[in-house]
């Protein structure tokens, strides 16, 4: 039987993906709704996109998405012309909301159509959290960001449809979506800290950006949250990364797995082309960081200044595999 993947060369920044599938879930939440779709994602650049679900806001690849049929998903995009600042703005501030948990009450209010402002705006559900990060870079796609469903992101004037979006996935796609997935297990470490953050403050802590408010305005929790996030497994995921993947780091691991030609190229093309913008975000979170500690010295921001130091030297170690391999090429 065939399945079917995003032909990720064709989304851009910004996208949104709209998808259903066989499931119950899916099924009640179509049937519920009167929407062809029951979920929302939002494309960020690198075969990553952001969502809420029952895990909170967080990433996923789009390379582990499979449809079983091509009608399962469409792609909107924003209409005419839009600057790049536009874009990442949309970016940064979905971003932000990495981590936020997931609310079922709120969704259902959705379902109501009713106009009002969010109850619990401190939760998201998925297509609060696509509204919503648009409404935050100037562009209000539905009437109401906050309770909104997927026919109205599809109604929406903002947004045209992408053709040809789908292509039919390979024998080794499907085995790689088949495979243990590393987000799974980030998303369980992102939701312990946060869990710890409200545990010791008392506060509705649900993103990165709130827990570094909070560190700033209590000295009190820096050592002990610290501690809790050196210990968690945040700061190892890179490495982790490289050890079960070592030939998106090396050159001649990087031939040696992928074999054949078109799609050794393709790879390295990707990392040759995608790690300076990568570096970019990694060299701004580091000045934002300083910028901080400058004025409210912390061990947190101390950590993570450290941690997006040696991002930054992983992502030069790909780059340079990807040249290594484009000049036998």
């Amino acid at each position: 039987m065939k399945k079917y993947v995003l032909d990720y060369d064709r989304l851009e920044t910004g996208d949104i993906i709209l998808s259903k599938s066989n499931s119950e879930v899916s099924q009640l939440v179509r049937r519920l709704t009167g929407s062809q779709f029951s979920h929302a994602r939002l494309y960020v650049g690198d075969h990553s996109c952001l969502d809420s679900d029952g895990y909170g806001v967080q990433a996923n690849n789009i390379q582990r998405i499979l449809f079983d049929d091509e009608s399962d998903v469409v792609v909107l995009r924003l209409k005419g012309e839009k600057t790049t600042k536009q874009i990442k703005d949309i970016e940064f501030s979905a971003r932000e909301k990495v981590g936020t948990e997931y609310s079922t009450s709120e969704a259902k209010i959705a379902m109501l159509k009713m106009e009002q402002n969010a109850q619990q705006p401190n939760r998201q559900f998925c297509t609060r959290f696509v509204a919503q990060s648009y409404y935050a870079a100037g562009f209000k796609i539905v009437p109401n960001p906050d309770y909104c469903l997927p026919e109205e992101l599809i109604a929406s004037e903002l947004l045209g449809k992408v053709d040809a979006i789908t292509r039919e996935a390979s024998k080794a796609e499907i085995k790689f979506v088949e495979s243990e997935n590393p987000l799974l297990k980030q998303a369980e470490v992102h939701n312990n800290i946060f869990k710890k953050s409200r545990q010791l403050s008392g506060k509705d802590i649900q993103t990165f950006e709130q827990l570094s408010d909070l560190i700033m305005s209590n000295p009190e929790y820096d050592d002990e949250l610290t501690t809790f996030i050196e210990k968690s497994g945040y700061l190892t995921f890179t490495e982790e990364d490289k050890n079960k993947n070592p030939w998106h780091y090396d050159a001649q691991a990087m031939i040696h797995h992928y074999k054949h030609p078109k799609i050794i190229v393709d790879t390295a093309l990707y990392f040759a082309e995608t790690e300076s913008q990568t570096r970019e975000r990694f060299l701004l979170t580091i000045y934002s960081l300083n910028e901080l500690n400058k004025t409210h010295p912390r061990k947190y921001y101390l950590m993570l200044i450290d941690l997006y130091c040696k991002l930054i030297d992983f992502s030069y170690e790909r780059e340079n595999a990807a040249l290594q391999v484009l000049k036998h090429f």
